[in-house]
């Protein structure tokens, strides 16, 4: 992520993919699209050649259902861009130890980390029902920003399993716990 992205993605509390990231994120939206607009380009092309044809129930169905499942798969995978965030005095050192030790237990593979960012991947087995998530965490101020959605660089996912939620919440749990104790010894 550049500067401008991790900036974004702070200052609107959503997750900014470019290009190809974002195509495969929304992928499974995009195809539930392609059988709706099928059966209007061949109203319309029967129409323009002069042979309308009266639309029939199948033909409603068919452009009906695949768009509402459309419509709702787009707003789940716009939702799972949001970051969860939690407030905190720790420092970027205390922060880190949590980190490893969350990615350690759920197997995460960090691949950028700096002061800003760390975005690791985890790469789950065949047989695991998810292609792999992506981790995201973001450091503003006094603040932790955590996102964990099905990894953009590989096939489009629909489900995980639980794993998104499972990593999120296990990292702010370990977080919030490191706050009280933080807390209690002042």
């Amino acid at each position: 992520m550049t500067s401008e992205q991790i900036k974004y993605s702070i200052e609107t509390g959503e997750m900014k993919l470019v290009k190809w990231r974002k195509f495969t994120h929304y992928e499974i939206v995009g195809t539930l699209f392609i059988l709706p607009a099928m059966v209007l380009f061949l109203l319309l092309k029967d129409y323009f050649q002069g042979a309308p044809r009266s639309l029939r129930e199948s033909d409603i169905w068919f452009m009906i259902i695949p768009s509402i499942l459309g419509l709702l798969l787009y707003r789940i995978q716009k939702n799972r861009l949001k970051f969860k965030y939690i407030d905190t005095k720790l420092t970027r050192e205390e922060l880190n130890s949590i980190i490893e030790k969350v990615a350690e237990e759920l197997e995460w593979i960090p691949y950028l980390n700096n002061q800003e960012i760390i975005i690791a991947k985890t790469h789950p087995g065949f047989f695991s029902g998810s292609w792999g998530e992506q981790i995201t965490i973001l450091f503003d101020k006094n603040r932790v920003l955590v996102n964990s959605i099905c990894d953009p660089s590989k096939r489009s996912s629909v489900v995980s399993m639980g794993r998104n939620k499972r990593n999120i919440n296990r990292l702010i749990e370990e977080i919030t716990k490191a706050n009280s104790k933080e807390k209690s010894s002042e």
